[in-house]
């Protein structure tokens, strides 16, 4: 049984979103987290969750903050859940508002990238997204230090291969704003 002044404090997105993380070890916890929830087994409050990420992302796109493009991965990731595994439309309208926010403010926005990850979409690149997203909240690594996602040789540390990381691998490329409207468009396509 739901309760009804939980379900309503889920859908308040008049509240302002509580501070994100601060620190790569936060982050490396909150991106553990949204995978879980992409993975379909998080214990936690998944709806509440993914609704926090959503006000974050609206709340970093006007600002323009620099976690922007976390956000909007993390939103790529779990946004599926009250969509599809938990349908909930009032939770669905405000993922799908901060998608829109995102295109709206990031997709008309120049760059000098021949083409985007957005642009070559695949049918694992969830599987991907969570070494994109580490790598992001870890800017203190150098572009080959890949301590959990794919080596030189474009294999992650479970032996499968990675082909997708080659070349399109950084930092720059990933947090394009045109990159993220990409995708923040095709999840409200999809």
């Amino acid at each position: 049984m739901v309760n009804a002044d939980r379900a309503a404090d889920l859908h308040d997105d008049e509240a302002p979103p509580a501070p994100g993380p601060a620190t790569p070890a936060e982050w490396d916890a909150l991106i553990t987290e949204w995978d879980e929830i992409r993975q379909g087994y998080h214990l936690g409050d998944t709806p509440g969750t993914v609704l926090a990420c959503a006000r974050r992302l609206e709340a970093s796109v006007v600002a323009g903050g620099p976690d922007t493009a976390l956000w909007t991965f993390g939103l790529v990731l779990t946004g599926p859940y009250v969509i599809y595994a938990h349908p909930d439309p009032a939770a669905e309208a405000q993922v799908l508002k901060a998608m829109a926010a995102v295109d709206r403010a990031l997709g008309q926005t120049d760059c000098e990238h021949d083409e985007h990850p957005c642009d070559m979409p695949e049918d694992d690149e969830l599987d991907n997204l969570r070494y994109v997203l580490e790598m992001l909240a870890r800017p203190e690594r150098g572009a080959d230090d890949d301590r959990d996602g794919p080596t030189a040789d474009g294999h992650r540390p479970d032996g499968e291969s990675d082909d997708w990381f080659e070349g399109r691998m950084t930092r720059e490329v990933w947090a394009c704003p045109r990159n993220l409207a990409g995708f923040a468009r095709a999840f409200r396509e999809g």
